[in-house]
């Protein structure tokens, strides 16, 4: 690896791994915001400066790292408008509980099918069930990989495995999801609905069934013949179409009240969008040798509980780790303040949906990347950021401050090879910059 990018898409991420050989790993690119910097340009221009920049690399892979908006907007429409931009593109595997079941997978059902279509769950999170059908459109089923915990996947000649989720043991789903699903499931039960509830049910069971055989298809490790993901996926859309053949029938079934009801409630939108959130993608660089400036941690947006439940798959250190969740507190995690960490990556905006950025990290002993410092209220109270503290042991005089580098200068080449591309064009390691 050559290099690392960060991307200012507002309250949003994309992280590009730059490879020695003209090669790069997206990871995410998406934002919940539709102007950058308070107005003064729309989010799609920033975009396809991004997209514009990587378009000579001789390989192009994306990885997602979760169903968010923030996370996959703009990759979306890039795929729409380029369906050959990417080389591969790798899907997160959603998991199941100890009971081989997917709450996930049977909540978006229900939020697609019977929710406001304005809402969150329309726009954002129920794009999971669609992504096999909408990618085999536009990249081709040949380009599509799925990844779980236990996977290997290469880039720029190096290896990289994802800690988390895991596809072979069960997720330990929050018990307020799993219950609004098994209450969803009873809204359609009753002996008294016509067949259009059952039929819908099992449609439902039969699509979830096959979406879980379709993520094993697509695995690297497990990958099924040309023909049999062919099969999988024809049938796959052949069953989301029947269920949407039932989508009127079912607005007017005496269940839907009942269903909307449960489907607004805060507490289950909540634990749903952090459920998400926890089946993000989390992977690291394999180490051949020993502890070198190639080992990388992206953490996507878990949560400190996912954190600590792979702890034990974490190295000591790491050149590199992206800070969960845009950096803030709520999502703060022990166990990344523990690591000895050289670099942190912190992708923020103007419009902090989740919140600001900790403090917490702010205190850590390492050099901070962030793409925007309006969640920081250090920034805010001292007036200048935070890593004029700092030492940097990658410039030539090692140990020097931060402000010693060339990029502090202006200069376009940093000693760490770490670049955040803001509206106003390449920045360092210093926010108050530009």
């Amino acid at each position: 690896m050559d290099r690392v990018e960060l991307h200012d898409v507002e309250y949003g991420d994309c992280t590009v791994l730059v490879g020695q050989n003209r090669q790069i790993l997206m990871v995410d690119c998406g934002s919940v915001s539709r102007y950058a910097r308070r107005g003064e340009e729309e989010i799609d221009r920033r975009f396809n400066e991004i997209f514009s920049r990587y378009a000579p690399a001789a390989q192009r892979q994306f990885l997602l790292t979760h169903y968010h908006r923030d996370h996959m907007s703009g990759f979306l429409k890039q795929v729409k408008k380029d369906p050959g931009y990417f080389d591969r593109v790798y899907l997160p595997a959603l998991p199941c509980d100890k009971r081989g079941v997917n709450p996930v997978l049977e909540f978006a059902v229900f939020a697609h099918f019977f929710a406001v279509p304005q809402s969150d769950f329309a726009q954002v999170n129920t794009t999971c069930l669609r992504i096999f059908d909408a990618l085999n459109d536009s990249v081709g089923a040949d380009r599509i990989f799925t990844l779980g915990g236990g996977d290997i996947f290469t880039f720029d000649g190096a290896f990289y495995e994802v800690l988390s989720p895991a596809r072979n043991e069960p997720f330990p789903f929050d018990a307020i999801l799993t219950e609004a699903v098994e209450n969803l499931n009873i809204c359609l039960s009753s002996p008294f609905h016509t067949g259009r509830e059952t039929e819908f049910l099992e449609t439902k069971d039969a699509f979830v069934r096959l979406y879980m055989q379709c993520q094993t298809a697509f695995a690297p490790s497990d990958r099924a013949t040309p023909g049999r993901r062919r099969i999988l996926l024809d049938s796959l859309r052949d069953l989301l179409g029947r269920m949407e053949d039932m989508r009127s029938n079912l607005a007017h079934s005496p269940a839907a009240p009942d269903i909307q009801d449960i489907l607004n409630q805060s507490v289950v939108r909540n634990v749903y969008t952090e459920t998400q959130n926890d089946l993000s993608l989390v992977f690291h660089n394999r180490r051949s040798r020993g502890p070198s400036n190639l080992d990388i941690l992206m953490t996507g947006d878990v949560s400190d509980e996912v954190l600590r439940r792979i702890s034990g798959k974490l190295f000591d250190g790491y050149y590199i780790v992206k800070a969960p969740h845009h950096g803030t507190e709520s999502h703060f995690s022990n166990v990344i303040g523990d690591l000895a960490v050289a670099h942190l990556l912190i992708s923020n905006g103007d419009y902090h949906a989740g919140g600001e950025i900790s403090q917490r990290y702010i205190d850590m002993e390492c050099i901070k990347h962030c793409t925007n410092a309006g969640a920081c209220r250090w920034r805010d109270i001292a007036g200048g950021c935070c890593n004029r503290l700092q030492r940097c042991y990658e410039q030539p005089a090692s140990g020097s401050l931060t402000l010693k580098c060339a990029a502090a200068a202006g200069e376009r080449r940093t000693s760490c090879n770490i670049y955040v591309f803001g509206h106003s064009g390449v920045l360092g390691c210093h926010c108050d910059r530009g």
